[in-house]
């Protein structure tokens, strides 16, 4: 198969809706596609790897996601028609479980010096059929107040491709022998070498576009990055003010976490919108992501131990959130406010207990009394919610905002719905917008921030710390983690 690599573009950036048809398996699709990477700079090229049901041609289209008037995306334009033909089955490794496309190159696209940073959406169009490929354009060298992290760890912990009652599998099931989902026969690994499945939209991806629709619309001065820009290490914090994970962020590598704790010692503030957020540790390799859960992993020897709950590492997602996952929420619930006296609140306008229908949902954020507390110089609880869980028991929903010594500011939104509070059609609310917009402001206002070279000592000096701190010592003598317990494994079970 011959690579092309012709682009047309528009004379304009097209404010529009791409047309993708809903699909009920991926045996029904015409086309389908993925990336050689999540995320690629200007100037740089990005391969996509295609497959059709019938030989055909193949046009690539390219979105930005972003706020066009009426629009939550813009055609930059097309590929030339590329010729492909049906590719090889996907294959499934038969210890991880992990399934790969083993598919050629077709098409590449030479990113244009122009193109803003952003989430970008490929459409891949063949006939009747289309499919989407997401990926993000970042330009890391670039210093502002806000670097959007976009959650491709997780969306591939989710994606189930393929998607036809018989050989998907992702981090939690696997089809079983009647087409049943069964968690089982999950895989311990997934690979990036492969479509998401359906429409190609990532599950969840949708609120990650809310926010980013929202906050262009305000004019925030923003760069983004991918899951892998931050376990490689390749992200400065100190180019930023916050950081903001406006998705369900909840599979976090090693390399991750040191990132965030990096920005976090060196006064940058991390802003999570949703819940659920650096739950899983997994090991991020390449283009695979590991992660067994209850099972053994055989991995033994590399800090910070077996791919578990960071919670049962003794690393408790709370210490740098602030609150961490309670559980699944059933329907919705009423988010209630509490300390509306608290600056946060003050341009929303609100009272203690007063409500916001429905913004409870998904999944919800507590803090947990028998793990570590986040090391806070301030701490506030936001919002107080009961809710019902998954299996009818009554629990409370908490958004929490604290503050690190080093001035960081940590928001902790607890609920999966408050992006499409930002301006999502039938869900906005002015008061979470105006919210919001508060926290944001303080932050880029660099509140308390010293200079790059003082955060910049502040940060190793946290490092020198923590390093020389004897949980640390002992860790680094006994890299391995105990296996978890029975009731532990129990629970891990539910997943």
């Amino acid at each position: 198969m011959r690579l092309l690599d012709g682009f047309a573009p528009t004379a304009a950036a097209i404010g529009t809706s791409p047309d993708v048809p809903e699909l009920s398996d991926d045996a029904q699709a015409a086309v389908k596609g993925f990336a050689s990477a999540t995320a690629v700079a200007p100037g740089e090229s990005i391969d996509f790897h295609l497959d059709v049901a019938e030989p055909g041609d193949v046009t690539v289209e390219i979105y930005r996601v972003g706020a066009y008037e009426d629009h939550r995306s813009a055609l930059l334009g097309s590929s030339e028609p590329v010729a492909v033909v049906p590719q090889p089955e996907p294959v499934t490794d038969p210890d991880t479980g992990m399934v790969t496309c083993l598919w050629e190159a077709a098409w590449r696209l030479t990113v244009p010096a122009d193109w803003k940073s952003g989430a970008y959406l490929a459409v891949l169009r063949a006939g009747e059929g289309a499919n989407y490929v997401p990926f993000v354009v970042r330009d890391l060298r670039r210093r502002a107040s806000w670097l959007v992290v976009v959650p491709f760890a997780c969306y591939q912990a989710y994606n189930m491709y393929p998607f036809d009652n018989a050989r998907g599998k992702n981090l939690y099931y696997g089809f079983d022998e009647n087409g049943e989902q069964s968690s089982k026969l999950r895989a311990s690994s997934v690979s990036f070498q492969r479509p998401y499945e359906l429409t190609g939209m990532p599950r969840e991806a949708e609120r990650v576009h809310d926010f980013i629709v929202w906050a262009e619309r305000q004019s925030y001065d923003m760069e983004y990055a991918s899951s892998a820009d931050l376990n490689e290490g390749r992200v400065d914090p100190l180019n930023y003010k916050g950081l903001i994970f406006a998705g369900h962020d909840e599979y976090w590598s090693a390399g991750m976490r040191k990132s965030l704790v990096k920005a976090l010692d060196s006064g940058v503030s991390a802003v999570f919108l949703q819940a659920n957020n650096v739950y899983w540790h997994i090991r991020y390799e390449g283009s695979t992501i590991t992660c067994f859960k209850s099972r053994q992993d055989p991995v033994k020897t590399k800090r910070p131990g077996q791919t578990v709950m960071w919670r049962d590492l003794k690393l408790p997602e709370q210490e740098l959130l602030g609150a961490q996952y309670v559980s699944l929420v059933k329907g919705d619930a009423p988010l209630v406010v509490t300390n509306a006296d608290h600056w946060f609140w003050q341009a929303a306008g609100v009272s203690d207990g007063d409500t916001f229908p429905g913004l409870v949902g998904g999944e919800a954020d507590a803090v947990h009394e028998k793990y570590q507390e986040a090391d806070s110089t301030e701490f506030t609880v936001l919002a107080r919610s009961p809710y019902t869980d998954g299996a009818d028991g009554t629990r409370e929903q908490q958004t929490v905002l604290h503050r690190k010594a080093s001035g960081a500011w940590v928001f902790d939104a607890g609920t999966f719905f408050w992006p499409m509070a930002l301006g999502r059609e039938g869900f906005a609310d002015a008061r979470i917008e105006a919210a919001t917009a508060a926290l944001l402001a303080r932050i880029a206002a660099g509140d308390g921030l010293a200079s790059r070279s003082s955060r910049r000592r502040a940060a190793l000096a946290a490092v020198v710390k923590r390093e020389a701190s004897p949980s640390a010592v002992s860790a680094k003598a006994k890299p391995v983690v105990k296996r978890v317990g029975r009731k532990v494994k129990h629970t891990l079970k539910r997943s």
